[in-house]
């Protein structure tokens, strides 16, 4: 039988006792479950391949159920409420309040970006390593999209009851690569489960992957001519084979054979090697090997937060709360769209009264609703014809309608990040406060798990950086103030030991404006400094907008200097100036002579009318004289 085939007599024999999932009694019995081996390299292809076969058969009795929640909350995401003839017929009303939740509870659960924290011991080495290593996973983080990839992560949990990355490594790029699987491409453990550190405990993970039959061709060798032969030489082909990996293997399989298998990739083994004893002798000795983890692990990294930690998916979602929500909203809808067109009214036509038949009939309703008159062969139109109307629908039930949608809202945490959830509310600072109860339920409750999970991703961006950065990475990050630095590492930097974490809260919504009107209330009472104003104002460059204030208050003029129409006017002012301070100069001269002028005035007619006195001797000539 063909590997399809033992596919579908897996899924056809759910009803078997010993495929039934366990229920919550079945949880305290003693006991042994179904026996399996542990994978290990020595195991043969055949074993390899029996155990791939118990796991694809434990895994068939328990996704079918989780394949339909699936399906259901994309369908409603969708908005296909109805069967493809209704909606091409035209009788369906769009009103997806689960889209409209759903897509702005995401730009709030995934606003801000992960701020990761490294730390080391207080040596200076330490530090110097925990800030190479912290600005290098700011550079990972924007470079490979990280906030966009989380809200991806986000969405498929929304959807499909869990969110999944995978970290590995590009041989083309030769850097650390963040894939976000799609959860229905995995068979995992029914067993395991995801632990509040975003960590899954099943045994196994398969994920069904695609590739071209000549790149398969290069990966395994050994598998050439039956590759070449499935696809008849057309290896242009894309073949789908499924990858297998647990802590400390990976094997590949496709067309019930083993494609190959190795250790786990994403660790370093201690390496063997000799040395020379005091007796100059060689005796072997272990090297250690260095890594950031403590033990191999899966390189998934996994979002899930509605579980009662009994199966690897969540047991429900906030879609999935929504849907009898959405499904009164579509009811509501369709009444409220009925009765409105039967308050246009219609008409009943009386064969016997009019002479009409049926036809006849049936085209004269159509131009009574396009406002066109009947014509009558013979009869009273008043008896012939009766125009019907419908009452009005009762307040309730639009009542009704607002109270479901605010409701699904609600669940979501959307409802006041919604134009009709502060359409009643007047002032600004009541839209704010409306948005922030949104802000405060979904960052202390959703944003927490996706820290965690980022908390997650960090640490695995640190265990590749010990296995792969052989040679130096470079990696451009916005430092202090905002200015461009470059950063440098390999693994042989890794001398100590790093704690890698997520600043806490650094995910959770902010409200800009209540955060910019404290930075001026403060920077009023004089109890912050500008630099720090313009960061929480959000400012690109808070230094260099400080400078240019200082130099504004004490030399605005040098804010300006190179610039030729500032120069010119700056000259022709200072030719102003000089001209006025030279016939200030000019007044104060004719000030100064016009004031000798008048002394030498004053003097010469002071002369004149008080004359001296003769001196002593000529008194006395003029008396001998007499």
């Amino acid at each position: 039988m063909s590997e399809t085939g033992d596919l579908r007599e897996g899924f056809y024999s759910l009803e078997a006792e010993d495929n039934k999932v366990k229920t919550e009694n079945e949880e305290q019995r003693e006991g042994l479950e179904d026996k399996v081996p542990e994978l290990s390299l020595e195991m043969s292809n055949e074993a390899l391949l029996d155990l791939e076969k118990k796991w694809i058969k434990k895994w068939s009795a328990y996704y079918p159920k989780i394949k339909s929640l699936q399906e259901k909350n994309e369908k409603y995401w969708l908005g296909k409420f109805y069967d493809l003839k209704k909606m091409e017929d035209g009788n369906s009303i769009m009103d997806n309040i689960i889209f409209e939740s759903l897509e702005t509870f995401l730009p709030i659960a995934g606003k801000n970006s992960p701020d990761p924290v490294v730390t080391a011991d207080n040596s200076e080495e330490g530090n110097s390593l925990s800030k190479k290593v912290q600005q290098m996973l700011v550079y990972l983080a924007d470079n490979l999209r990280m906030k966009l990839r989380i809200k991806r992560v986000i969405r498929y949990w929304a959807l499909y009851l869990l969110g999944v990355v995978k970290v590995g490594w590009s041989l083309k790029n030769n850097e650390i690569t963040l894939t976000i699987i799609r959860p229905q491409k995995l068979i995992l453990d029914s067993d395991g489960t995801v632990n509040d550190d975003m960590e899954y405990d099943g045994e196994f993970v398969g994920e069904y992957k695609e590739e071209k039959a000549s790149i398969l061709v290069q990966r395994f060798p050994e598998s050439k001519e039956m590759i070449s032969e499935k696809v008849e030489g057309n290896m242009g082909t894309k073949i789908k084979y499924k990858e297998w990996t647990t802590d400390e293997y990976t094997f590949w399989t496709y067309n019930k054979k083993v494609l190959g298998k190795i250790k786990n990739p994403h660790w370093n083994y201690p390496q063997e090697s000799t040395e020379i004893d005091e007796n100059g002798n060689e005796v072997p000795v272990t090297i250690p090997a260095k890594n950031h983890f403590n033990t191999p692990k899966k390189p998934y990294v996994f979002l899930s937060i509605f579980n009662l930690g009994k199966h690897p998916f969540d047991e429900t979602s906030l879609i999935g709360q929504n849907l009898s929500n959405q499904d009164i909203i579509n009811k509501r809808n369709r009444q409220i769209d009925r009765n409105v067109d039967m308050m246009n009214g219609s008409i009943a036509i009386s064969g016997e009264k009019t002479g009409l038949t049926k036809e006849q009939a049936s085209q004269a309703v159509d131009g009574f609703r396009k406002g066109k008159g009947i014509f009558m062969p013979s009869g009273d139109p008043n008896q012939g014809v009766l125009r019907v109307t419908s009452p009005n629908l009762p307040s309730d039930v639009y009542n009704n309608l607002i109270d479901v949608r605010n409701e699904l809202r609600n669940i979501f945490g959307t409802r006041g990040s919604s134009p009709q959830g502060i359409i009643n509310e007047r002032s600004v600072r009541g839209k704010l406060t409306i948005a922030q109860s949104d802000q405060s339920r979904i960052g202390g409750g959703i944003v927490e798990y996706v820290e965690q999970f980022s908390d997650k991703v960090f640490n695995w961006f640190v265990q590749m950086m010990y296995v792969y950065y052989d040679e130096s990475h470079i990696g451009a990050v916005i430092g202090r103030d905002k200015a461009q630095e470059y950063v440098a590492l390999s693994n042989q930097d890794f001398t100590r030991k790093l704690t890698v974490s997520v600043k806490e809260g650094s995910l959770i919504p902010k409200d800009s404006v209540s955060k910019a009107e404290q930075a001026i209330q403060l920077a009023q009472l004089q109890m912050i400094d500008p630099i720090t104003l313009f960061d929480r104002l959000e400012f690109p460059n808070p230094r260099e907008t400080a400078k240019r204030l200082w130099i504004w208050n004490n030399n605005p003029t040098y804010l300006f200097s190179g610039d030729q129409d500032i120069a010119a006017i700056q000259q022709a002012q200072k030719e102003q100036e000089d001209e006025q301070e030279l016939k200030a100069a000019s007044y104060k001269d004719q000030e100064h002579v016009d004031e000798v002028d008048l002394a030498v005035k004053k003097e010469q007619a002071r002369a004149i009318y008080n004359p001296k006195p003769k001196s002593n001797e000529t008194k006395k000539t003029n008396t001998s004289n007499a």
